[in-house]
């Protein structure tokens, strides 16, 4: 084969569509198919954060920040397991995601802006930075057309609020429309976080004739003379057809997959759930497994999971923030706490390890919190949904009523409060990590903006769930430039992976907000130059 091939790309979100900008550009003809009646999978939902050191948006506003920095961060990250890292792969997209952004802003995919003061998880890691590495963008939602129906747009982020203005009032706050209009997009058509990176990466993906098909299901691979060389497809109104060329496999995580999760998480229906589109059922990694692809598993208390509880809107689950600001924290069945509870990863770590006793586990709060924060749609002070909150009027009640040892409970909550009246948590650090001081906290509370007492009836409790996003980091086997790789680590002719679907070799088991976004643009890239390669390579 030679010249401009036809690229099938399977999947609608970040990665698929940077993979079709990027090969329209290259000269191929690309056709998108996605099973959903909307682009934008997981990343539209998402915080729409882009980690990336040492980008051109930090050059350019004279930020100091190198390549060995960020590689130490990431080793760090991973360092519970540092034989999942590839080092080929890490240092392959360290190198190339400044270029892959600096490419796509070129194009017109994206105009990036920092997330203002916004530190990397761990400040304590080497290689730490406390602003500048995490891109973002917004998008004006009418440069879509008609187009803007088919976009997804993401029910946990406010609609038309800014990082800005987020991080200036609060999460909470924003989440009841906080902060002024914005300056030169009104706030109906202001697309930000998720859905706003992807609504350009959408358009210049248009602009640039890729075809994309929505409700299109690839339901398997073809293979001829070994390699893979098209697609079957079944249509919403039950046809079938086969299409021919190369297949890139951007399908992202396998959240809404029993079987999956039960295998990669050891998790059951009961105690999980997710926060991403109930379109990510692990198709990618069954095509893959199909025509010998493998699979590389990362610890499942290593996923990026979060805290959350079900909802009645879709996708049917939000993630619980309210764990993280004041007069809350979170116990096991025994009544006690386990984790720094204001940190999602912290307790999600302890929780998931194999044969842990804090599973399942619950958040408590008490009756200020109700007052001051609400919870998720419920408004500060509000009636929470039927069958959602259990509510008592001592500690010790409450804990008999959830399952929970009531008496520990309440025994655990006099400890907290004492500590909490110090101004610290000595136990687990509640409050500690300055990243979640000031995305999650109350910026208006004295003092640490994570801690508060216990200690005003009635109380309050609720199960968690462990959510995913989307991320599961167990993902497709594949080199670093996103070739799919068969069980003896060669590459498997004609199947490329982009976004979440490929396993996070690049940083193991070490994950921070913005990692999965930053990959899905960089791998986007560096198929869509592989394809052409191995083509060349092929005539």
């Amino acid at each position: 084969m030679t010249g401009a091939e036809h690229v099938i790309v399977v999947g609608a979100g970040l990665g698929g569509l940077a993979t079709a900008v990027a090969a329209c550009e290259l000269g191929h003809r690309v056709t998108v198919l996605e099973k959903g009646d909307q682009v934008g999978g997981a990343a539209a939902y998402s915080g729409g954060q882009v980690w990336i050191a040492a980008n051109h948006v930090e050059r350019r506003q004279g930020i100091a920040d190198d390549l060995a920095a960020g590689e130490a961060y990431v080793r760090h990250l991973g360092r519970s397991h540092p034989e999942l890292i590839d080092d080929r792969a890490l240092h392959r997209w360290l190198a190339e995601a400044p270029r892959a952004a600096e490419y796509f802003e070129r194009l017109g995919a994206a105009t990036w802006s920092i997330i203002p003061d916004y530190p990397d998880y761990y400040q304590d890691a080497p290689g730490a930075r406390p602003t500048g590495r995490y891109l973002t963008a917004v998008y004006d939602a009418r440069r879509l057309g008609e187009h803007r129906r088919h976009l997804r747009v993401s029910p946990h982020f406010p609609v038309g609020t800014t990082y800005d203005e987020l991080l200036a009032a609060g999460l909470r706050a924003s989440a009841f429309g906080a902060g002024p209009e914005g300056a030169s997009i009104a706030r109906e058509d202001l697309l930000s976080f998720g859905t706003g990176v992807v609504a350009g990466f959408y358009r210049a993906a248009i602009d640039r004739g890729a075809r994309i098909l929505l409700e299109h299901e690839v339901t398997g691979l073809c293979v001829t003379g070994g390699r893979v060389d098209g697609v079957e497809v079944r249509t919403a109104a039950g046809g079938e057809r086969t299409l021919r060329g190369v297949v890139v496999l951007a399908t992202s995580g396998y959240d809404w997959d029993d079987d999956l999760a039960r295998e990669f998480l050891g998790l059951e229906p009961a105690d999980r759930g997710s926060v991403a589109p109930t379109t990510l059922t692990g198709d990618g990694i069954r095509l893959a497994r199909a025509v010998g692809g493998t699979v590389t598993t990362i610890p499942a208390e290593r996923a990026p999971i979060q805290l959350g509880y079900p909802v009645e809107d879709h996708p049917g689950f939000a993630v619980a923030r309210e764990h993280s600001l004041p007069h809350t924290f979170v116990v096991d069945a025994s009544g006690n706490r386990f984790a720094d509870d204001a940190v999602y990863w912290e307790v999600v770590k302890a929780a998931l390890v194999p044969g842990s006793p804090s599973m399942p586990c619950w958040m408590i709060w008490d009756s200020r919190h109700h007052a001051e924060y609400g919870l998720g749609s419920t408004p500060p002070g509000g009636r929470y949904p039927p069958g959602l909150v259990t509510s008592a009027g001592s500690l010790a009640e409450l804990g008999n009523l959830l399952g929970i040892d009531g008496a520990q409970l309440a025994r655990t909550a006099e400890r907290f409060n004492a500590d909490v009246a110090t101004g610290s948590d000595p136990v687990f650090g509640r409050g500690s990590n300055t990243t979640w001081q000031k995305f999650q906290g109350d910026p208006n509370r004295p003092g640490n903006p994570n801690l508060g007492p216990v200690d005003a009836p009635p109380f309050h409790g609720m199960r968690l769930r462990m959510v995913s996003t989307g991320i599961g980091l167990t993902g497709i086997t594949v080199d670093p430039d996103g070739r799919a790789l068969d069980e003896d680590g060669r590459p498997l002719p004609g199947l490329h992976v982009a976004g979440a679907a490929a396993a996070f070799h690049s940083s193991g088991t070490g994950y921070n907000s913005g990692f999965s976004l930053s990959r899905a643009i960089t791998l986007g890239l560096l198929v869509a130059e592989n394809i052409g390669k191995d083509l060349v390579a092929e005539s």
